[in-house]
C-alpha cells in the first residue's frame, strides 16, 4: 500500500458483536478493492489502536476472515489479503451433508442444475488433453468396481475434468464447493448398492464419447440420465431405511 494503511480504517464504538463489525469493515475494504490481494494489514498494535479495540478482539475478527479465505496469517510476517477459494464453502456443504442425510437428494438436484450445463459446455470447448483425461478416469473406474476409495477418486476426477473443460470459472467453483459432499454421496451408494458401478461406468463412457465428438445435446442428455439414476437409487435407499422395523429395547 502506498498511502498510510491506518487511514483506511475508522474507530468503532464497543457495541454488541464488536468482532463482527470489525470483520465486516475489513471485508468491505477488500470487496471495494481498497485492499488488494497481497496487501498486508497494518501491524496488529497499530490497527487495534486505530479501531479503538483490544488486540484480542482484532485477532478474533482476523481469524473470522481467515476462515473465509479473505486473509492469510503468516507467522512472523503479518496478515495479508488473499484470494478466496472454494474450500470454505466446500467444507460447509460437506458438514451439512454429514449431519443431514436427507440432504443427499437435494445435493443431486443441485448437481443436475450445475453439471448438465457443465457437460454441454465441455462438449463444446474440451481440448484433446481433457478428452484424454476423461478416458483415463473412466478406465480407472471400470477397473476398480470393488475398490471404493479408488473408484470414488476417479469418479470425482472425471467430473472435475469436465468442469475445467467447460471453461466457466463460476461453474467450476460451484462444483468444487460440493466435491466433498459428492464423495460422501458416492460412498453411501457404493456401500449400499455396489451394482451402481456398472451403470455409472456406462454413463461416464458415453459422456466421454459425447465430449470427444463435440455432441453438446448428447452430453447434456447423458449427464441428466446419470444423475436421474443416482436420484432413483438414493430414493430407494431412503425408502428401505424408512421401511426397516425399529428394534424394540430388550426387556430387563
Amino acid at each position: 500500500m502506498t498511502e498510510k494503511a491506518e487511514d483506511r480504517f475508522r474507530a468503532v464504538s464497543p457495541p454488541p458483536r464488536l468482532t463482527q463489525e470489525i470483520a465486516n469493515q475489513i471485508e468491505q475494504l477488500i470487496i471495494n478493492d481498497e485492499l488488494h490481494v497481497g496487501d498486508a494489514l497494518p501491524a496488529e498494535r497499530d490497527l487495534a489502536a486505530k479501531l479503538n479495540v483490544s488486540r484480542n478482539v482484532l485477532r478474533e475478527a482476523i481469524s473470522m476472515l481467515a476462515q473465509k479465505g479473505l486473509l492469510q496469517i503468516r507467522r512472523g510476517a503479518g496478515t495479508f489479503v488473499t484470494r478466496p477459494s472454494s474450500e470454505f464453502l466446500r467444507d460447509t456443504v460437506a458438514l451439512f451433508i454429514r449431519f443431514n442425510r436427507s440432504a443427499l437428494l437435494d445435493l443431486v438436484e443441485a448437481r443436475r442444475c450445475i453439471e448438465v450445463e457443465i457437460a454441454g459446455l465441455a462438449a463444446e470447448k474440451a481440448d484433446a488433453e481433457a478428452v484424454a483425461l476423461l478416458g483415463q478416469h473412466t478406465a480407472v473406474m471400470a477397473k476398480s468396481p470393488r475398490n471404493v476409495a479408488k473408484y470414488v477418486d476417479a469418479d470425482v476426477a472425471f467430473h472435475e475434468t469436465l468442469a475445467q473443460a467447460a471453461g466457466n470459472q463460476i461453474l467450476s467453483l460451484l462444483l468444487s464447493s460440493i466435491r466433498g459432499a459428492m464423495r460422501e454421496n458416492m460412498r453411501i451408494l457404493l456401500r449400499k448398492d455396489p451394482s451402481v458401478t456398472e451403470t455409472s461406468v456406462k454413463h461416464h463412457r458415453r459422456l466421454a464419447d459425447a465430449v470427444r465428438t463435440g455432441d453438446v445435446q448428447a452430453a447434456r442428455t447423458i449427464m441428466l440420465e446419470h444423475l436421474d439414476d443416482v436420484v432413483k437409487r438414493l430414493r430407494g435407499l431412503a425408502e428401505e431405511r424408512s421401511a426397516s422395523p425399529k428394534r424394540l429395547p430388550e426387556a430387563r
